[in-house]
């Protein structure tokens, strides 16, 4: 099974992101938009897993969720990876890095360790994917169109879980199943 531990973004927030791809997008461009229900803050991509490490997973997580406070990130800001010469995803950006956010990141990397997977050799960068660009073509128009939006913002959100999902690829796009939520302490 394909995993990833990754937080849920509110309907207002997916709405916000929506509307940013609508003004960004171009039928004539070979660009693959993400619908907004497919979007998420991928903490950590582990690939394929199987049931004996799942459920050690599951196990080393929800004690490392449980009694978190929850707290607040906000969208805000826009870009491409890796850089606008080669673009190959645009991306919303999310924030803080620092503090709640890099600690929930931590316990999904030293989970994706305890069961023997590799240490991710990527830094983390948060962000929210919007699209894959196909076709090297597709940038510089799609470029100038994200330039108009330097104050892009879709608010703030509460973090108060951080959610186990399984994905499936088909020709439609992935299909992300909610395997476990592990919700933070609400006191």
């Amino acid at each position: 099974m394909r995993i990833f531990i990754a937080v849920e973004l509110p309907k207002p927030v997916k709405q916000a992101l929506q509307e940013l791809s609508g003004r960004l997008r171009a039928k004539s461009e070979r660009v693959s938009w993400v619908h907004p229900d497919r979007m998420h803050l991928t903490l950590r991509f582990l690939g394929d897993v199987g049931p004996e490490p799942l459920d050690a997973l599951r196990e080393r997580l929800r004690p490392a969720y449980a009694g978190r406070a929850p707290f607040t990130l906000c969208v805000e800001g826009a870009g491409v990876f890796p850089n606008r010469r080669r673009p190959s995803v645009v991306w919303a950006g999310i924030g803080p890095v620092e503090g709640p956010l890099a600690k929930i990141q931590a316990e999904a990397e030293d989970a994706a360790r305890a069961i023997g997977l590799p240490a991710e050799k990527r830094a983390f960068r948060p962000h929210l994917t919007l699209a894959r660009i196909r076709d090297p073509r597709a940038g510089a128009p799609l470029l100038a169109r994200l330039d108009r939006e330097p104050a892009f913002r879709a608010g703030e959100f509460l973090v108060d879980a951080v959610s186990l999902f399984s994905s499936e690829l088909t020709r439609q796009g992935p299909i992300y199943r909610r395997v476990e939520e592990f919700s933070f302490d609400r006191d």
